[in-house]
């Protein structure tokens, strides 16, 4: 099978947009659905601001090559808690997670299909299968763990 071409300065580019619009939109008003899903989960405020959780209210669609994907037609960025995932201020990948049970995270187009890895690698490895798990253990252990998210 041929992998997809990716220009990865403009799939960045559209992929750091969407995350700070999602971010500023989970700040904003009309949030509290959200934020209190996020709560109930066990993620205090304070943290999913410096995880720079968002929030994408409404499903959209959208264009590949918009986002430096060499593929014809278009994707669907579900409703969501948006989870970018960030490593020394560098985006490396994307994630919306549903507020629905019956879902599972959705990983945009483009992402590199690897673990996720919070924290510093050479303290305690946390292994889990699900982005909101990871982030609560993060914030459970701060400073201490090491938490890997195979998604």
């Amino acid at each position: 099978m041929m992998e997809t071409a990716i220009d990865k300065k403009k799939w960045k580019r559209h992929a750091m947009a969407f995350a700070i619009r999602s971010h500023n939109h989970l700040w904003g008003k009309n949030n509290e659905d959200p934020l209190v899903f996020l709560f109930r989960k066990g993620l205090s405020h304070d943290f999913s601001r410096q995880m720079y959780l968002g929030w994408n209210k409404f499903g959209q669609e959208r264009p590949y090559e918009n986002w430096g994907i060499q593929r014809e037609g278009k994707f669907m960025i579900p409703p969501g808690i948006v989870f970018p995932y960030i490593i020394d201020k560098d985006l490396k990948a994307l994630f919306v997670i549903p507020m629905e049970k019956t879902e599972s995270s959705f990983s945009f187009p483009g992402n590199p299909d690897q673990p996720i890895i919070l924290g510093p690698p050479d303290n305690r490895i946390i292994e889990v299968e699900d982005i909101i798990q990871g982030l609560c253990r993060l914030q459970e252990n701060p400073g201490t763990a090491c938490v890997k998210i195979t998604v």
